[in-house]
């Protein structure tokens, strides 16, 4: 029995180190590498699953071209040639009639580290129209280190120095088992640790100290906090004095933020509150992990991310050992920015990136004031790759494929997502992707989006493809950790996949992009990625780097604030006043939005929604076609307050309708006392292989998937980024008993 070394990517942490058990070219089994820096230590069942996963029926074997009207799963099964020949065809022809701008890709899930192969084709096609969920997935705490510190921040967790562990709205628990490693180490090694979420998670119920707030509240939280610690005189003078701009603004915006003044909206008292900030302040250097959920609480998800980092650098807590520390690229590699093309799309196509005139700092606008100040610092190896940190404006991008405003979108590209689970507003979604002329889908298996697409075709899986850990890959830390193609993603007779970059490299010589793809293989642009660490061990390929090595880490060191020339800022010093933010013409210090909620929408949907919460072993919308899988959590779980379910007449078990002004879905009751009784928790992306996979019932598309009740209206999103409010006051809802779903099929 052979054992190859591959990266996984059952989620997005940062393509873990596993070693694959394989015999006749299949998968035995999986077990994690534990040798390796990037893994999940002991904490992940996927691994276990994924033979099952591997040679799943529902996967995609060959190319299939649709017979019959959209969403009536019928099909054809052709050739790959004959695919990528139909497909850029109808491409050419769109960008001819309507210009490049008009073929628009949708990213979601990272499953691995050849993203930068969409942004490239993108590039040399001509269209700025690359969109997905890293904007409010990422993308946003990352452009704000690099407004704020000029790179990404990294923990640099050290017995013995690190005293305090701060999980901010994450539950590392559930959502990233790496995380959750780092977080019972830090507790095996004496140091404090702090949660900051609304529920009682597991990770709160372990800590030292569990910060309950309001949903939606993290700005006031932070501020408050930053309130208090300099009131009490608590912060770091030397620090802020040598190393930051702006202290002094910030500390007259803070004056608004008193305990007293916020505590209402935070749900804490004033005590509780300065119990919180004089904790945080005392347990110097922290570490903190920052989640998604502040991304997702529009209108200040962006300030409320810039809030929390700023509160780390008043304390001193910042480019420190036992800190956060400010990452700098691998040097010998190649990230994803330099292999971008970048520059070959032309300043007037960039202007035309559908909603960057509005929401500007993640769209061109910002990337640009960034990349520019991000060079100075790092060279071109530096971190802001543009298909994680410049995305078009996805609610635009769907209102532009059905009014054709401000013009139209024509095609859609989807990989790596699927966007009638993933994106806000699921009916409107629908329509629009039904609206388009051509809609591609490129997945590892059958989902909803692909049942009305015009192509589906098969994209192979980690255990199918050399990779790599996707946080090295766009240069967020300087380490290079590879892995090996497990099984053949070609069997004559059995399936016919392709790896990402393959695909898009293939889609592209057919469309005159034969100049600009110079690497036949993936593992040949691997090696032309890492040629100067192979010089410097002696390698000969990418293989043998593999077999001999496997990965190489430069830890990140201290010491950037007070290097010759400064970080990767405009002042070359930490921003708490953001001058990048205020070129782009928004307030440069946190400042909190009151969200605009009609007094009829409060009354008739009095309870806050906490949507999107992960479970495990699922990944958004993944893995619910496996038995696996599903057999350890089969029902989509809707969290109610016991409290709220006497009054409603809800038992344990019972199907409940969540209604909010978009539409309702039912899922399945746990009552709980694990948070406020005026919210409940909702589970994301459900849909069911099992059920009929064509129109309109879509694999059970809108039974339970909580994005039928969520909204996407721009003028709710968030004014920096354009995120979509996934929690906080925009995300109200009404519950009530339901019918099982087989009482009454949908």
């Amino acid at each position: 029995m052979d054992v190859k070394h591959a990266s996984c990517y059952f989620c997005t942490s940062k393509g873990c180190a596993m070693k694959v058990h394989v015999e006749n070219d299949q998968v035995q089994r999986v077990v994690v590498d534990t040798d390796a820096p990037v893994g999940p230590g002991t904490f992940c069942v996927r691994p276990t699953l994924a033979k099952e996963y591997q040679e799943h029926p529902f996967r995609l074997s060959f190319p299939m071209k649709r017979r019959g009207p959209r969403g009536a799963d019928q099909w054809e099964q052709i050739s790959w040639d004959q695919a990528l020949n139909e497909i850029s065809a109808k491409l050419a022809a769109i960008r001819e009639e309507y210009g490049p701008e008009a073929v628009a890709t949708s990213s979601g899930t990272g499953r691995g580290a050849a993203e930068f192969a969409k942004t490239r084709f993108m590039n040399l096609f001509g269209s700025p129209n690359r969109f997905g969920v890293i904007s409010i997935c990422y993308a946003p705490r990352a452009m704000v280190w690099f407004a704020t510190f000029g790179g990404h921040l990294v923990p640099d967790v050290r017995p013995g120095t690190t005293k305090l562990n701060v999980q901010w709205g994450r539950n590392a628990h559930e959502g990233g088992r790496s995380s959750w490693n780092s977080f019972l180490k830090a507790k095996a090694a004496g140091m404090r640790t702090m949660v900051v979420d609304p529920r009682c998670s597991e990770p709160a119920r372990q800590a030292d100290c569990w910060v309950q707030l309001r949903p939606g509240s993290d700005l006031l939280l932070a501020m408050t906090m930053m309130q208090v610690i300099v009131e009490e005189d608590l912060y770091d003078k030397a620090f802020i004095e040598s190393h930051t701009v702006g202290f002094e603004q910030l500390r007259s915006r803070l004056l608004q933020f008193t305990p007293e003044a916020v505590s209402e909206r935070i749900g804490l008292s004033p005590t509780r509150l300065r119990e919180v900030a004089r904790f945080f302040a005392a347990n110097q250097p922290s570490t903190t992990v920052i989640g998604v959920a502040t991304e997702h609480s529009a209108p200040n998800g962006i300030q409320a991310v810039r809030a929390i980092n700023l509160l780390r650098a008043i304390c001193g807590t910042v480019d420190v050992p036992g800190g956060d520390l400010i990452s700098s690229p691998c040097p010998g590699f190649l990230p994803d920015v330099v292999l971008e093309a970048n520059e070959l799309l032309t300043a007037e196509q960039r202007a035309k990136q559908l909603g960057s005139d509005r929401f500007r700092f993640l769209g061109y606008p910002g990337w640009e004031l960034i990349e520019k100040n991000m060079r100075r610092k790092w060279g071109e190896r530096h971190s802001a790759a543009v298909n994680l940190h410049s995305c078009a404006h996805a609610p635009t991008v769907f209102r532009a494929m059905l009014t054709g405003k401000p013009y139209p979108i024509k095609a859609a590209l989807v990989s790596c997502s699927n966007p009638l689970l993933s994106y806000a507003n699921t009916h409107l979604v629908h329509d629009a992707l039904m609206a388009t002329d051509l809609l591609v889908t490129f997945d590892i298996t059958w989902t909803p989006t692909a049942q009305i697409s015009d192509y589906v075709l098969p994209a192979a899986c980690w255990m199918e493809r050399p990779d790599m850990g996707n946080f090295a890959s766009v240069g967020g830390y300087p380490l290079v950790q590879l892995g090996e193609a497990a099984v053949p993603a070609v069997v004559p007779g059995r399936y016919e996949r392709l790896n990402d970059y393959d695909f898009w490299r293939a889609l592209g010589l057919r469309l005159g992009q034969a100049d600009h793809w110079p690497w036949e293989t993936f593992e040949d642009l691997w090696e032309y990625r890492i040629q100067e660490i192979l010089d410097e061990c002696g390698y000969d390929s990418f293989e043998e780097f593999i077999e001999k090595r496997r990965w190489v880490v430069h830890p990140p060191t201290p010491g950037h604030c007070a290097a010759k020339g400064g970080l990767g800022t405009p002042s070359g010093k930490i921003e708490l006043w953001s001058s990048i933010l205020e070129d782009l013409g928004y307030d440069p210090l946190p400042n909190y939005v009151e969200p605009d909620i009609p007094a009829e929408v409060s009354r008739k949907y009095p309870l806050l929604n906490i949507s999107g919460v992960r479970v495990m072993p699922y990944h958004h919308s993944e893995f619910r076609h496996v038995e696996g899988f599903r057999r350890q959590q089969r029902d989509p779980i809707v969290e109610l307050h016991v409290d709220l379910a006497r009054r409603k007449g809800i038992n344990d078990g019972d199907w409940v309708w969540i209604e909010s002004p978009r539409g309702r879905v039912r899922q399945r009751a746990r009552l709980s006392t694990a948070f406020d009784p005026k919210c409940v928790v909702t589970q994301h992306a459900w849909w069911f292989p099992e059920q009929d996979g064509a129109a309109p019932c879509l694999h059970g598309l809108w039974q339970s998937n909580i994005n039928v009740t969520t909204d996407d209206d721009p003028d709710m999103c968030d004014p920096l980024s354009g995120g979509w409010p996934l929690k906080g006051e925009y995300l109200r809802c009404t519950v009530s008993k339901a019918p099982s779903p087989t009482e009454t099929p949908e």
